[in-house]
């Protein structure tokens, strides 16, 4: 695997498994966050630094399925 950074803000992490064509990819730490904040506002989420919360991890996997 290369190097495939995490396009959330502030985010170094750089062996993503997860891609959207709309938000770019997501590393295992940001997504497990965006599924716990209770948010569907990823775009929002995506411009944040990393917290902690809880949601439905369906709806995320959808959008960011593992490669």
């Amino acid at each position: 695997m290369g190097v495939l950074a995490c396009d959330r803000e502030g985010c170094t992490n750089i062996l993503c498994d997860r891609l959207s064509n709309v938000y770019g990819y997501i590393c295992n730490e940001c997504f497990e966050e965006l599924v716990n904040s209770g948010s569907a506002a990823i775009m929002k989420f995506m411009a944040t630094e990393q917290k902690e919360h809880e949601l439905d991890r369906g709806f995320y996997e959808k959008i960011f399925p593992s490669r």
